[in-house]
């Protein structure tokens, strides 16, 4: 559990109210990553919803079929969302994330944020909306590296 009063520092949280905010608390906890591990492997299955708290993370895509080359993506950093694959089917992580910096996150196991939004179905359709947005930005960020890479070859 964390305090609902760290939640309520992110963006992602402002329109929930003082009870949904407690749901979600109860069932979150701090979880520490250190400069280079991986919080999420890309084909893995995604378990882990997490809101990053401090530090900076890489987000990368394997370009070769060994896993040998990768590409970056984009950087995230605090208040960014990773790993919103936990509570999107197939449940699989689209993409690698390492540790370039020491990270605190706050993690949801991914089978609790979707029996909560079973169980609320408000509080799902508020989460389920701004988690569309994420992916919205993030593939709007990747079409706009993609066309500026075209351009420069």
């Amino acid at each position: 559990m964390v305090a609902p009063g760290i939640l309520r520092e992110f963006v992602f949280f402002a329109d929930l109210d003082e009870a949904e905010v407690n749901s979600l608390a109860a069932i979150a906890r701090k979880i520490a990553f250190e400069r280079g591990d991986l919080v999420c492997r890309e084909g893995d299955p995604a378990d882990m919803l997490y809101l990053l708290m401090d530090g900076w993370v890489d987000v990368f895509v394997k370009i070769d079929s060994q896993g040998q080359r990768r590409e970056l993506l984009a950087t995230l950093s605090k208040g960014d969302i990773i790993g919103w694959s936990a509570v999107v089917q197939p449940h699989v992580y689209t993409t690698s994330v390492g540790c370039a910096s020491p990270v605190q996150t706050i993690g949801f196991q991914g089978d609790n944020l979707l029996k909560m939004f079973a169980a609320d179905q408000k509080l799902g359709c508020t989460l389920m909306t701004k988690i569309c947005q994420v992916i919205a930005n993030r593939l709007l960020a990747t079409r706009q590296q993609m066309v500026s890479l075209s351009v420069l070859s």
